[in-house]
């Protein structure tokens, strides 16, 4: 049986885990008004637009999506659905592992891009924009990423990635491809 969160743990225990290397871990999400668009950012601090999200810090994943859409847009009312995308970043972009979950999200009631409050020093501007044009102006690793969350939404699955490129289950760095069935049947 397994220890409730609540129950202090093996001191021994947490020390060997506080000693494992970890990635960050960033949550966004695909947030549609009433229309179905989505809202779009475009962040001061690097080139292209984006979506809503942001680095979780020392919290829960959904504490830290309703946090960064907060604090960087005002919103309040975020209903957020489910995990859509998972994607795993190599070290190399950021200096460490990065894996990013993207949720399915709607805003609660009509909220237009002018009565959002940007926070001027991470949000140059906020759109709410069709899928198309958002897909036009993301770079490209966001945009597949986008697009692998956006094909997730419309299915019944969760998108797994590595470096924004599909991942088939089970496929650890080698071909998942099952191989060729054999003449005897095995």
């Amino acid at each position: 049986m397994s220890t409730p969160a609540h129950e202090p743990k093996d001191p021994e225990l947490v020390r060997f885990l506080r000693g494992l290397p970890s990635p960050l871990v960033a949550v966004d999400a695909l947030v549609r008004d009433e229309s179905g668009r989505l809202l779009i950012v475009e962040p001061t601090y690097k080139p292209g637009w984006d979506i809503v999200g942001g680095f979780v810090e020392h919290e829960e994943l959904l504490v830290a999506l309703a946090r960064e859409a907060e604090e960087e847009l005002g919103l309040r009312e975020l209903r957020v659905g489910r995990l859509l995308a998972v994607d795993n970043l190599p070290a190399a972009g950021y200096g460490r592992p990065v894996v990013v979950l993207i949720f399915a999200a709607r805003l609660e009631g009509t909220v237009r891009a002018e009565d959002l409050t940007l926070q001027q020093n991470e949000i140059r501007a906020a759109e709410f924009v069709t899928e198309d044009v958002a897909l036009e102006r993301f770079p490209d690793p966001l945009r597949r990423r986008v697009v692998a969350a956006l094909e997730a939404e419309r299915g019944a699955h969760t998108a797994y990635l590595r470096d924004s490129h599909p991942v088939a289950l089970g496929d650890h760095g080698h071909d998942a491809t099952p191989p060729p069935a054999r003449e005897d049947g095995r």
